[in-house]
């Protein structure tokens, strides 16, 4: 009798748990943010909100935690319940922040909704340079380590680490070109017109207004393949010859061991919210690009930066 009656309860349990995922969602549901208000993750996760919102049937908030160089707010979503109802837009910096020693946190602590924005790398140069093409400049940095200085960024960001990459693609060292911190790539563009540096490993999307202006002249994508905005652009591994792609990138996801019908469903309204098409005119208004890529495939992809930014991170540390 005593069996009989904790089977029922249990049975009972699963039930109600069962249907409470089948009834999701019932409730607001927010989307944390680990940077302020205003730039391009913001307003990519406020594109999305508006989406899932028309999509699921209820209000979606962004929260912005900021702090720690987005420890906080990548820490703020991974340890939120996994019910569904706090989603996160987990950038790049997660496969950066634990071989940089700033937390323990990785692509273990989230199950993956789909990628969302795609930050292709770069060179540039000014209009005058002396290179008029990337291998141009990849041939004369092999004969003359030491010679060039580049910028993009701070310091063991990732446009200094696009830099660490291309060379060791080239089979060189960190140290064959020196590299100039600088607050971001609107300052290190400038350093390069006023001919302080030889060259920037931005995105293009950075670099376009100054392109435009024919002040500044892209060289590259890190690329896979030509595609996108920038498919007329060289892809480096192409033009040279050195097997090395690199972008920047951020992801809709969810704590670790949400649900799968859940998860499920999020993925089927994202589905539905790029078939509208207003993240990719965003997107195309600031210069990235907008590539899908979901669930399991998505985990995938993240595991894969993962090793391929403790790969660069380690030469740093050389």
């Amino acid at each position: 009798m005593k069996h009989t009656l904790r089977l029922s309860i249990l049975s009972a349990a699963i039930m109600t748990s069962a249907s409470a995922m089948a009834a999701w969602p019932e409730k607001p549901i927010q989307i944390i943010v680990p940077w302020g208000a205003g730039g391009n993750t913001d307003t990519v996760a406020r594109l999305v909100a508006e989406g899932l919102k028309s999509k699921l049937g209820v209000p979606v908030n962004v929260i912005n935690r900021t702090g720690g160089a987005g420890v906080v707010g990548h820490d703020a979503m991974a340890k939120a319940k996994p019910d569904g109802y706090t989603l996160g837009v987990a950038t790049v910096e997660i496969a950066m922040m634990h071989h940089q020693g700033m937390t323990k946190l990785d692509y273990h602590n989230y199950t993956p909704i789909t990628r969302l924005a795609v930050n292709l790398g770069g060179i540039q140069v000014a209009a005058n340079s002396q290179f008029n093409n990337i291998k141009q400049m990849t041939d004369y940095i092999k004969a003359h380590p030491g010679k060039l200085k580049a910028s993009g960024s701070g310091l063991n960001s990732g446009w200094h680490l696009n830099l660490i990459g291309m060379l060791d693609s080239m089979g060189m060292p960190a140290n064959a070109v020196t590299f100039v911190p600088s607050e971001g790539s609107s300052s290190a563009l400038m350093e390069l017109v006023s001919g302080g540096i030889d060259f920037t490993t931005s995105s293009p999307g950075e670099a376009r207004s100054m392109v435009q202006a024919g002040m500044v002249k892209n060289l590259a994508t890190m690329a896979e393949k030509p595609a996108g905005l920038y498919k007329d652009v060289p892809v480096f591994r192409q033009a040279t010859g050195y097997p090395y792609s690199f972008s920047t990138w951020n992801s809709l996801v969810t704590p670790a061991g949400v649900p799968e019908e859940v998860s499920t469903k999020l993925i089927q309204a994202m589905k539905d919210v790029f078939a509208e098409g207003k993240l990719q005119q965003y997107a195309t208004k600031q210069g990235f690009e907008v590539y899908p890529l979901y669930g399991k495939d998505m985990a995938a992809f993240m595991k894969a930066e993962d090793e391929k930014y403790g790969k660069l991170i380690s030469k740093l540390k050389k």
